[in-house]
């Protein structure tokens, strides 16, 4: 049983098939189900059983699922503490961040690699909900989210506020509005970003609380393409304030929400888990840039 089987198999098991598991470890299926094979011959008992196209744990299976993620964390964990001891010259940090945060926060990451230059940097996009789960994983280090309640799971280092409009097209419906109640939209075809985004959640829960359920146009985790569909049709998309500083005022109206719907951003890492040297030195530069 090597660390690398292990791996092989816990891939194997997330993707539940050997062309996603070669796809992502970038190895042939046959030297997965080699790495298979022969952790089932070193315990003896059979690993997974196939349905079809299908793939499932056996109860032997299941047993070394569980302990082979904890040792493969375990092995992670070692790693980062080795690389603690070469004092920041060289090692990796994993940072998440939405799609529609990035352009903000570039400065920082480029204060980081001044002042590291010799650590990686690795970016994960994708929507708040997910990022939170991988760093719960311990898949991504730090991560860049929209906060709605404090979660006891998370340290937190709040690091911007900004109101969220309602976006719509620039019609004479809309252009002298000053301020709208969300339930004047409860007619229009709603333009959100795909479920894992708080934002979402949040419109969402607002509607329902307005006694109304959205009906939803389409959705993307592209904010661009949300604005296109706006401005191409007769929906409406909700932005928070440094997007709609980047879409072209000749186009849309920019209406505040009576409700008052605000973009609260933090920095947050997990309770659990260790936190590395890498980490500590980017925590750094995010609290510093809020002096």
């Amino acid at each position: 049983m090597t660390m690398k089987e292990l791996q092989y198999f816990v891939t194997l098991i997330q993707s539940k098939s050997f062309t996603k598991a070669s796809e992502q470890l970038f190895v042939t299926q046959p030297t997965i189900s080699k790495a298979l094979k022969s952790l089932e011959s070193a315990y003896g008992q059979a690993l997974v059983y196939r349905n079809g196209r299908d793939l499932g744990l056996t109860d032997a299976g299941e047993i070394v699922f569980q302990y082979a993620q904890s040792i493969l964390f375990q092995q992670q964990e070692l790693e980062v503490r080795l690389n603690d001891l070469k004092q920041l010259k060289s090692g990796k940090i994993t940072l998440g961040i939405p799609p529609m945060v990035g352009h903000l926060y570039t400065h920082l990451i480029q204060e980081f690699s001044l002042q590291y230059p010799d650590i990686e940097v690795s970016i994960v996009e994708s929507g708040s909900r997910k990022l939170e789960r991988a760093v719960l994983d311990g898949k991504i280090d730090i991560s860049i989210t929209m906060l709605t309640e404090p979660d006891p799971r998370f340290n937190t280092w709040a690091i911007g506020s900004y109101p969220i409009f309602a976006v719509l097209p620039k019609t004479q419906q809309w252009e002298n509005k000053q301020q709208l109640d969300i339930v004047e939209l409860k007619d229009l075809p709603f333009y959100l970003y795909n479920p894992e985004f708080i934002i979402s959640e949040v419109i969402n829960q607002m509607c329902l609380e307005h006694g109304f359920t959205p009906k939803i146009g389409v959705r993307s985790s592209q904010w661009d393409f949300l604005a296109a569909m706006v401005k191409s049709g007769t929906g409406v998309s909700f932005m928070p304030e440094p997007i709609c500083r980047r879409l072209n005022s000749d186009d849309y109206c920019f209406v505040p929400i009576k409700q008052n719907i605000r973009w609260e951003l933090a920095a947050i890492w997990s309770k659990e888990h260790y936190v590395s040297k890498a980490s500590e030195a980017m925590l750094g530069v995010i609290r510093g840039a809020g002096n």
